[in-house]
Formats: C-alpha cells, sequence, structure tokens
C-alpha cells in the first residue's frame, strides 16, 4: 500500500526482508537533468535507517518520530511530505514507458 508519494519516488508501507542489509543514508533520487534530489530533511536524518537488498531500497523511520523528505521543487520545506514514527517500507521509483526505449525510470 503507498504511503506517501513525492514526484517520481513512492513510499511502500510493507516489513523490510530479513537479510537486508543496513547502509548509508543517501538520497532516494537524484535529478539527472535538474541536480535536484529526493532525500530525508538533514534534520531527521538521525530518525531513519535505510536498508538495500536486492537492488530494492527500504527505510525504518524510529519510534522517537516522524521524518519529512525533501525536494528542491516537490517540497523544499519539507514540511508536506511525511513519514510517521515507526514507519518501515519500500522506496521504489516511477516509471513510464517509451516505444522505442521500452519501460525506464522518469528522469527530472
Amino acid at each position: 500500500m503507498l504511503t506517501a508519494r513525492q514526484g517520481d519516488v513512492g513510499f511502500i508501507a510493507r516489513r523490510i526482508p530479513r537479510g537486508a542489509k543496513k547502509i548509508s543514508l543517501r538520497p532516494f533520487a537524484l535529478g539527472e537533468k535538474t541536480g535536484h534530489a529526493h532525500c530525508i530533511s538533514i534534520a531527521d536524518e538521525a530518525k531513519a535507517q535505510m536498508f538495500e537488498m536486492d537492488g530494492r531500497t527500504f527505510l525504518r523511520v524510529s519510534k522517537d518520530g516522524e521524518i519529512s523528505i525533501h525536494h528542491e521543487d516537490h517540497d523544499p520545506q519539507g514540511k508536506i511530505s511525511l513519514l510517521p514514527a515507526g514507519w518501515e517500507g519500500e522506496v521504489v521509483i516511477a516509471r513510464e514507458y517509451d516505444e522505442e526505449q521500452d519501460f525506464h525510470r522518469v528522469t527530472d
């Protein structure tokens, strides 16, 4: 079930699979053309953990409070896109179809 969406980045509530490897926090998506990024607001980084498994990215929010997701165009102050305390799930990037390129990631 989609919990939140910010542009081409979706957050789907689900359990993080066993065996997922904890990784350093990084932007969820980078704008190849704009240089903008979908990322956890700096003030909230201590409340989040990121994991990876089989090329998929997962996120866990601590029970200490919600986190905000920042993006220069969609939510520059990080006040609209929020994930609640205790949330965990998968971060997915939208795909689009082009007859010449088949399915591919959305770029901004």
